[in-house]
């Protein structure tokens, strides 16, 4: 099954980001200049706004000319697919990355939506495998922009499951059957010799 995140949906989540790092930006900015200004006699509001307030600006400028574009190229080159023993995802713009995580090395799935996730109605799945800690920042694999990511998530859940079940009946067919109580009587008449001649 193909899946291809909501790209629009993750280009607006992208937008309110930049706008967010902007206020914040600004705002810290303009409280450096009202501290400035207001503490150093020396320094006047027209020669702070010349000589400080273009730094921020043009930073500002550059982020929202470069950001948009790079990230809509790395979103529409992002696709995830769920196959019978694994999970694919391809992603990448110049360089193309295919991470292919088998079922049976996945230990957990995390679904996460940060506040601009849940506002628009996305969300996205951080894949956990085996030989990670659970408070690792780094994970395997990480699916973005999933608008029915209730229904994926359960779904990969089963397909971990199957895997396991799959794997354990396979061991349990390799177990050779279990011996006569004969055999396990005369072990146990042994052990309890050697105990007593212990004690």
């Amino acid at each position: 099954m193909e899946i291809k995140p909501n790209v629009s949906l993750l280009l607006k989540k992208e937008i309110y980001t930049l706008l967010t790092i902007s206020l914040v930006v600004i705002l810290g900015f303009l409280i450096i200049h009202l501290l400035v200004v207001g503490l150093d006699p020396d320094v006047s509001n027209d020669q702070f706004i010349r000589n400080m307030w273009p730094w921020p600006l043009y930073s500002l400028l550059v982020i929202w000319i470069l950001t948009p574009g790079l990230r809509y190229l790395w979103f529409i080159n992002l696709n995830y697919s769920v196959e019978s023993e694994r999970l694919m995802i391809q992603k990448g713009i110049l360089t193309k990355k295919k991470v292919s995580i088998p079922y049976s090395a996945v230990t957990d799935f995390t679904l996460n939506r940060s506040l601009y996730d849940r506002w628009i109605g996305i969300g996205s799945l951080f894949v956990q495998t085996a030989g990670q800690g659970p408070q690792s920042a780094i994970h395997e694999g990480r699916l973005d922009g999933l608008v029915e990511f209730d229904s994926l998530h359960q779904e990969l859940r089963a397909r971990v499951k199957a895997s396991r079940s799959d794997q354990q009946s396979e061991q349990s067919g390799d177990l050779e059957p279990v011996a006569d109580t004969e055999v396990l009587n005369s072990i146990l008449e042994e052990i309890k010799k050697i105990n007593r001649k212990l004690n």
